[in-house]
């Protein structure tokens, strides 16, 4: 890893977790260190930031082409690891270095959902290029969820999921149907993590964590 992207995890690292104090459910998920991918539901820009700041191993993140049009932003997202990808209409050449640092046993970050969403409930399908991404190079996914939107000086939480493996699909062609199945199988188990967290919660808890979110 650069020193410039420890300068930047470094710089980063104490306001982010002071501004927006966040706890790791299942840290161990969380902590692996062989080739993984990560989704997680989408609810605010400071996403990826909050999450790396929480991992231990550089992960590679699929970020929007157009945050990279300014030279110091982009400098800072590609030495996080920072992918620009036109989520309208996903390159060749994107497609192929993703599946190279699968390939190279690092691990991606990805949201799956394509744009930003204030629930996990309103996903009603997610986009099949993760699934194409672990189909390709039999890589688990690992489902997480942020538990609300992050906002200042709010305490939340990431819940973080068993991975998911894809043993069941190796050789199977990326047809439009098994993508869609991956894809439903992650969400399906995004959605019960939050619930069940939800769930597990004494009833007066619940009431106040369900106005939040």
């Amino acid at each position: 890893m650069s020193i410039f992207y420890w300068f930047c995890w470094v710089v980063a690292y104490l306001p982010i977790r002071i501004l927006w104090p966040t706890t790791v459910v299942n840290k161990k998920n969380l902590h692996v260190k062989s080739k993984q991918i990560f989704a997680c539901n989408h609810m605010s820009n400071l996403d990826p930031v909050i999450l790396k700041s929480h991992q231990h191993k550089k992960s590679y993140v699929l970020a929007k082409h157009t945050l990279f049009k300014n030279k110091f932003v982009g400098a800072c997202l590609k030495a996080f690891g920072g992918i620009p990808v036109n989520r309208e209409e996903v390159g060749i050449s994107t497609i192929k270095t993703t599946i190279k640092l699968l390939n190279d046993n690092h691990q991606l970050l990805i949201f799956p959902e394509g744009t930003r969403k204030t629930s996990i409930d309103d996903a009603n399908a997610l986009k099949n290029g993760m699934a194409l991404f672990a189909l390709k190079t039999n890589t688990s996914i690992t489902p997480m969820v942020f538990l609300k939107k992050p906002k200042l000086f709010r305490f939340n939480k990431i819940l973080v999921g068993e991975p998911i493996d894809m043993s069941a699909y190796e050789g199977q062609k990326p047809t439009k149907e098994v993508l869609s199945e991956i894809s439903d199988k992650v969400l399906n188990e995004m959605q019960n993590l939050r619930n069940d967290y939800i769930a597990s919660l004494p009833e007066k808890k619940q009431a106040k964590l369900l106005k939040q979110i």
